[in-house]
């Protein structure tokens, strides 16, 4: 699934009438270097948020034992199961994963679709990217989405004011990738 949205972006790119050189690619995806002043955005971001979504488990927790909800464990969909014997030779595939997941899916909703929906919404195309970027997600649970929201929306928010794909790339990486390691170990299931 990740290859053919990482192949979208420049299908997209090149319907647009773009040539497919690092020189456009890095200008329209907004490839810039990152700077200390992204890296600062991408801690305070990523403590903000983490302390959203901790408080998020705490009143989810709260209300599971008030009334009678599911707990926030298993947001998933799916059962998950970790690799076992021979099967965690498959974790040396992981980042190739990684890079068509996160950076395709950041290349394409933060680098591509992100412009594009400042120029019909303005200063809210952030959050039009974030709440899209939630329906794209709908296939995780409802859990998974109350859970995601503030990192959704911290994405897309830091994109938009410092206007490189970097800094969403690098945040989703740090949330998605130590997670699904764990998983693919039987650490967190």
């Amino acid at each position: 699934m990740f290859l053919p949205l990482f192949l979208l972006t420049f299908i997209l790119l090149k319907k647009d009438g773009y040539l497919l050189n690092w020189q456009t690619l890095t200008k329209r995806l907004r490839l810039h270097k990152i700077t200390l002043k992204d890296l600062l955005w991408i801690i305070i971001g990523m403590i903000v948020c983490s302390l959203i979504s901790v408080i998020v488990i705490w009143i989810w927790s709260l209300l599971s034992d008030s009334y009678n909800l599911n707990e926030l464990k298993g947001m998933s969909p799916i059962k998950i199961y970790p690799l076992i014997g021979k099967e965690r030779f498959a974790i040396i595939l992981l980042p190739i994963f990684y890079f068509f997941n996160y950076f395709g899916e950041e290349l394409l909703w933060r680098g591509y679709i992100l412009p594009r929906q400042e120029l019909t919404h303005g200063k809210y195309a952030w959050i039009i990217n974030a709440g899209l970027h939630l329906i794209f997600h709908l296939s995780f649970s409802i859990k998974a989405l109350i859970f995601f929201i503030p990192f959704m929306l911290l994405m897309p928010y830091i994109t938009y004011k410092r206007k490189t794909t970097y800094p969403s790339i690098i945040i989703h990486i740090l949330l998605g990738a130590p997670t699904q390691l764990l998983i693919a170990l039987g650490i967190f299931v």
